[in-house]
């Protein structure tokens, strides 16, 4: 195995592991519910990574051990997660500013994810490690993508529920004019 490429497999195994046990911290010191569970949805999200990381590697090169569990899609989750939360909670809660700064220093250790396994990628000498990586840093893109919108919620509920109340509200208009077109 090209030493190159072998440490690139070690260093984002190791990412992963140091992803497992930054979200987890993040989850125990979150005061905001949806944050706390957005932070143990990443932790699944964080081993499943691994788990696909420690495949690539051979046997003697594996180093910790997260978890187990079933690989599911990270908005899907979510989206579960936040559906079991209650609505009074959601509403009484409001973000401490310990929360908004968690999810702030999250985006930029995403956006470093994001450009190390694109680059991983293009590094990569076969098919299913290319794969890997590109799977990697699509899956690091949607933490992004939700902690970019967490961020939005935490610092201005009002104007996200009246931008989701928008969107609702233009899809329902196109269904319409699509039917009567």
């Amino acid at each position: 195995m090209d030493e190159k490429l072998k440490d690139i497999k070690t260093l984002a195994l190791q990412m992963e592991m140091d992803g497992i046990k930054f979200y987890n911290d993040l989850a125990a010191r979150t005061l905001h519910p949806m944050g706390r569970a957005m932070f143990k949805s990443f932790v699944e999200d964080e081993k499943s990574h691994a788990r696909r990381i420690r495949n690539l590697l051979p046997a003697s090169e594996e180093h910790g051990q997260p978890e187990g569990g079933v690989d599911e899609n990270p908005r899907e989750r979510l989206l579960t997660v936040f559906r079991q939360l209650d609505k009074k909670t959601k509403e009484k809660v409001v973000a401490d500013t310990n929360d908004i700064e968690a999810v702030k220093l999250a985006i930029g250790i995403e956006e470093k994810g994001m450009g190390f396994y694109d680059q991983a990628a293009r590094e990569a000498v076969n098919a299913r490690e290319r794969e890997t990586f590109r799977f990697l840093a699509e899956e690091e893109k949607i933490h992004f993508t939700i902690l970019k919108n967490t961020l939005t919620y935490l610092e201005n509920a009002e104007l996200w529920e009246a931008e989701k109340e928008g969107r609702i509200y233009d899809m329902w208009m196109n269904m319409i004019k699509e039917k009567y077109a």
